[in-house]
């Protein structure tokens, strides 16, 4: 579905990723690791200075107009819809572009208009819309079509909550049906909740593509477990703790999963104690980033495209 080999533009370097098709795709990183850059590159509007990219067999800077109900693409600092014009207006313009039949435009129109909720502000300028209103059409406007491929840049930018449980659901029915799609948020909740794969940039390098877990094993091993107890305080000596508290009759501990499971430190404290209750707490997609950041060092400056 989606290829780059030896890819190479701003400050990315030697990309090299196969996205199949079907598969969800979280693109993290930190300020300036060339995300924006890499979907740019994916829809064709950069060209790479040295590499190839590939998209469903197409090179996208040559083949746009060919990709274009097959592929959609969007950028919160990009404009997407003609201002002046209305949401339903902006809506007929795409069908006209993309010709599609009467029948199948009104089926979609309704159905999205329904799902994100903009049919309330239709005959509304755009100019005129606030940005939550305005992130609801647009997003809703890349669905038309029913593409195969989508590369979200930044989509959850002036949602609320409902906002995004809806982008979120249609993104998860439409993935269902086949779609592909490649987002890159600073929420890294959503990304977890959404994406099969995540791609890790630092620096303009892909420092690792793959499962979400094995991310997680890899950058952000720590967990933490709170342990409140009656009793006696257990030894804690021989564990492999990295670091632990202790507050009246709580224990807080913070271990590496990868050498100890938290399994083995309650049996531990069990054989030695009463056990009131536990609690325990796994590191997250941004933990993974901020221990990157920390073994590699953080990237400075913002790279021109992102």
């Amino acid at each position: 579905m989606l290829f780059f080999e030896d890819v190479q533009k701003f400050v990315l370097s030697d990309i090299n990723i196969h996205v199949p098709q079907g598969i969800s795709l979280g693109l993290i990183g930190p300020s300036g690791s060339g995300k924006t850059t890499f979907l740019k590159l994916a829809c064709g509007l950069l060209k790479p200075t040295t590499g190839s990219i590939h998209i469903m067999g197409r090179i996208p800077v040559k083949k746009r107009r060919e990709l274009g109900s097959m592929m959609g693409a969007f950028f919160a600092d990009l404009p997407f819809f003609q201002e002046a014009d209305t949401v339903e207006g902006n809506f007929r313009d795409r069908k006209c572009i993309y010709r599609m039949e009467d029948a199948v435009f009104e089926k979609e129109y309704a159905e999205l208009s329904e799902r994100l909720d903009f049919r309330s502000f239709e005959k509304e300028q755009v100019k005129q819309l606030s940005l939550g209103q305005r992130r609801r059409a647009e997003l809703g406007a890349l669905f038309l079509t029913k593409p195969k491929l989508l590369l979200l840049d930044e989509p959850y930018e002036g949602l609320d909550q409902i906002g995004k449980d809806s982008l979120r659901e249609l993104l998860v029915q439409r993935q269902a049906e086949g779609l592909t799609f490649v987002i890159s948020s600073h929420n890294m909740e959503e990304i977890s909740a959404l994406c099969d794969r995540i791609a890790l940039l630092d620096q303009g390098s892909l420092r690792y593509y793959g499962d979400r877990e094995l991310l997680l094993k890899h950058f952000a091993p720590n967990e933490v477990m709170e342990i409140s107890f009656s009793g006696n305080l257990p030894d804690l000596e021989d564990l492999p703790l990295k670091r632990y508290t202790l507050q009246q009759n709580k224990l807080t501990l913070t271990y590496n999963a990868n050498y100890v499971t938290s399994a083995e430190l309650l049996a531990h404290i069990l054989e030695q104690t009463t056990v009131t209750a536990v609690t325990t707490r796994k590191s997250g997609l941004a933990d993974a980033v901020t221990g990157l950041a920390a073994g590699m060092g953080k990237t400075t400056g913002k790279e021109e495209g992102e």
